[in-house]
């Protein structure tokens, strides 16, 4: 089978991609587009890096955008890599860029206090300036840094959606279009008065 991809978006999670190209297949269910996406059809989508794809998908990945680029603009690697010591750095991007080995061991992923549950979040004015530029939102990768509850560009607050982050959340693929609602005549707490200390 061929898969096409859509474009992927300035700053989109690869989850984020993948999900769009969930919504415009027409896939019934969640089980069927990951079957054809992923090597294990069990497997849950890793919101913030990448997963082990099938030959098939692999190559309509870098048919539009190079793996290395993938991981570099399109994952939370450049933000927990920076951490890394450069031999280190390297080893778990070329196994990111590879599918292979287990990188999550080699990055320094934050550590969760308790049963915090974490949700995709986004930033109400980008989600305009995407339906506006592109005909639809998506996931943005600045948004979902841990600890970061501002949005770098518009300086408003960012909003949690309802799209779980937490390794118990069932395995799914949710495109932002389909759970952010807001439009123009909502109002939204970005007077752009955050104060930086």
């Amino acid at each position: 089978m061929t898969i096409y991809f859509p474009e992927i978006y300035p700053d989109e999670l690869v989850y984020s991609w993948l999900a769009r190209y969930y919504i415009k297949t027409g896939y019934i269910r969640y089980c069927f587009v990951a079957e054809e996406l992923f090597q294990n059809k069990n497997v849950r989508p890793d919101i913030e890096f990448v997963n082990q794809y099938t030959p098939t998908t692999l190559q309509a990945i870098v048919e539009k955008v190079p793996m290395q680029e993938v991981v570099e603009r399109h994952t939370m690697f450049p933000y927990y890599g920076r951490f890394l010591s450069r031999e280190r750095r390297n080893k778990a991007f070329a196994e990111m860029v590879q599918m292979k080995g287990n990188y999550h061991t080699l990055l320094p992923m934050p550590k969760r206090k308790g049963n915090v549950r974490r949700y995709l979040r986004y930033c109400p004015m980008c989600i305009q300036d995407d339906r506006s530029q592109y005909g639809e939102t998506y996931w943005h990768r600045m948004h979902q840094l841990q600890g970061v509850t501002v949005c770098p560009v518009h300086r408003c607050y960012l909003l949690d959606s309802r799209v779980e982050i937490t390794a118990k959340a069932s395995p799914a693929l949710t495109a932002a279009e389909t759970v952010i609602f807001h439009t123009l005549s909502h109002s939204f707490p970005c007077q752009n008065d955050v104060e930086y200390t």
